[in-house]
C-alpha cells in the first residue's frame, strides 16, 4: 500500500544551539561498550574482537566486511559510536578553562555562588534582558567570576575560599591539574582554619623534618573526583549564573568525562599490509586501548588496594591519555612514557587536529579546492584605480582568459582583439564558432 504524501512547505533554519553531551548521551548513542584492549582474535583468523576498539558493530573499513549493528557495507554504512566506561572520572581538556571558572565562581565546600542575593538578582536581570547578544552576555558573566574571586568566605557555610588555578605545566602531569589555594589571603594572625591546617602537619614534621620547607607550596589538589562532586552539588537555579542554561539539560559536571566516546571505524581504518597479515592501526585506535587498558588497571588496582601513589600515577596517566585523544597538543608524549628517550616519538593525531589548520576537514576538504581560470594577489588596491576597478598583471591577464559571446554590441571590440592576436594584450587567446 502507497503511503500519504504529506505536502509540507519547507521551512527556515531559525539557528543552531550546541551543547556539552552529557554522561546519558554518551550512552545512549553508543551501539557498544569498548572493555578489552585486544583488537583481533588471531584463533578466528584474525577477525575483531567484541568489545574491542575494532568491533564491527562500531562500522567497518574495508570492502569484504559487513557491519554487525546496520549490516552494510562500506558505501552505505556511516559508522556507529561505541563508549568506554572510565574507572575515575577526568578532565575534559576542552572545557579545561571553563572547570577552572566554575570554581572560582562557586564554595569548595558546599558548592554556593560566592554572591549576596542582591549581586544575584542583578545579574539575572542582566543575562535575561531580551535581545541579549552574545558579546553583553559574555561580559556580564565575567564580571560574576570577577566578584566572586573577592569574596573570602562562603556567605553560606563561613568556609574560606582561596584562589583557584592551573597547576605549573612544568612538572609533567601537574598539566593538566588544579589547585585551591586556600590561604592565600589569610595576614600574619592567620585564621582557625589556618591553624587547624599547621597543627595537622606538626607531627609530620617530628619524624620528617625535611619536609617542613615544602610547607609555603603545600596546596589543595582538587582533583576530577573531588570536582564532579562539588559540580553536582550546584543548585540549578545557580547555573544561569555560570553560563550553563538548565532549562535545556546543561550541568556543569558534563564538562567533566565519565564515559568517553569511541567514534566510528570508518573515520580511523587499519591500513592493511600488503606483503603480511597484518595491519597498521591508526593513532585514535591505538590511543583508545591506552585508555582502556589504563582504565582497567585502575579498576583491577582499587579492588586489590594498591597504594595511593600508585593509584594516582595512573590516574595521571588516565588524565594524559583521554587529553591527547582530543587534543594532542595538550601534553607531549614525553608526560605519559616519563622519559627523554620519547621527545623525538611522532606526535599522534587528535581529534582537533584532524578539524583544524589548512589540512584539517574544514579547510582542507570542505571549504575551498583549487580551480582553474582563477588567481590570487596580496597587494591589491592602488591609488590610481577607481572604487570599482581592479588591476591584473599582463602576465596574468594573458593567462587567465574568460569566455565572451559575440554580440552586436561588442563585435567591433572583439574583432580588434582578434586582430591583436594572443601576443599583445588585450587579445583573444582562442576563438570559437558556433553555427
Amino acid at each position: 500500500m502507497k503511503e500519504t504524501v504529506v505536502d509540507i512547505p519547507p521551512k527556515c533554519i531559525s539557528g543552531l544551539e550546541f551543547g556539552a553531551l552529557s554522561a546519558a548521551d554518551i550512552v545512549a548513542q553508543s551501539e557498544v561498550e569498548v572493555s578489552t584492549r585486544n583488537l583481533f582474535d588471531l584463533e578466528k583468523g584474525r577477525v575483531p574482537v567484541k568489545n574491542g576498539a575494532l568491533d564491527t558493530r562500531m562500522g567497518i573499513s574495508s570492502n569484504s566486511s559487513e557491519c554487525a549493528t546496520c549490516h552494510g557495507n562500506l558505501a552505505s554504512c556511516h559508522g556507529h559510536f561505541g563508549h568506554i566506561k572510565l574507572a575515575l572520572p577526568v578532565f575534559h581538556v576542552g572545557y579545561f578553562k571553563a572547570i577552572i571558572q566554575v570554581l572560582q565562581t562557586i564554595c569548595k565546600s558546599c558548592s554556593s555562588l560566592l554572591l549576596d542575593e542582591t549581586a544575584q538578582r542583578q545579574f539575572l536581570v542582566e543575562l535575561r534582558r531580551p535581545g541579549l547578544d552574545n558579546l553583553r552576555r559574555m561580559k556580564t558573566l565575567k564580571k560574576v567570576v570577577d566578584r566572586a574571586k573577592k569574596q573570602r568566605r562562603c556567605l553560606h557555610c563561613g568556609s574560606l575560599n582561596g584562589v583557584i588555578k592551573k597547576a605549573a605545566a612544568g612538572s609533567g602531569p601537574a598539566a593538566l591539574k588544579i589547585i585551591h589555594d586556600t590561604f592565600r589571603w589569610i595576614g600574619k594572625k592567620g585564621a582557625d582554619e589556618k591553624l587547624e591546617w599547621d597543627e595537622d602537619f606538626h607531627k609530620l614534621f617530628e619524624t620528617n623534618p625535611d619536609l617542613e620547607k615544602f610547607m609555603k607550596r603545600c596546596y589543595d589538589d582538587l582533583n576530577p573526583l573531588k570536582v564532579l562532586n562539588l559540580f553536582k552539588q550546584i543548585k540549578p537555579e545557580d547555573c544561569e549564573l555560570l553560563g550553563i542554561d538548565p532549562s535545556k539539560g546543561g550541568r556543569p559536571e558534563m564538562y567533566i568525562w565519565r564515559y568517553l566516546p569511541a567514534p566510528p571505524v570508518c573515520i580511523r581504518p587499519s591500513v592493511v599490509m600488503s606483503d603480511s597479515n597484518t595491519s597498521n592501526e591508526d593513532d585514535l585506535t591505538v590511543k583508545l586501548t591506552e585508555i582502556v587498558w589504563t582504565s582497567s588497571m585502575i579498576r583491577a588496582g582499587i579492588e586489590k588496594g594498591i597504594t595511593i601513589n600508585s593509584l594516582m600515577e595512573q590516574w595521571d596517566y588516565l588524565q594524559l591519555a583521554v587529553a591527547m585523544y582530543i587534543n594532542s597538543d595538550s601534553a607531549s608524549p614525553s608526560m605519559l612514557s616519563g622519559g627523554g628517550a620519547s621527545k623525538s616519538a611522532k606526535p599522534i593525531r587528535g581529534f582537533c587536529q584532524r578539524l583544524k589548520g589548512k589540512q584539517g576537514r574544514f579547510r582542507g576538504n570542505l571549504s575551498g579546492k583549487r580551480v582553474d581560470f582563477s588567481g590570487r594577489t596580496v597587494i591589491s588596491p592602488d591609488p590610481n584605480l577607481s572604487i570599482d576597478e581592479v588591476a591584473v598583471p599582463d602576465r596574468v591577464a594573458k593567462v587567465l582568459t574568460y569566455p565572451e559571446k559575440v554580440t552586436r554590441y561588442n563585435k567591433q571590440k572583439l574583432q580588434k582583439l582578434i586582430i591583436n592576436g594572443p601576443d599583445v594584450h588585450p587579445e583573444t587567446s582562442s576563438t570559437v564558432i558556433h553555427w
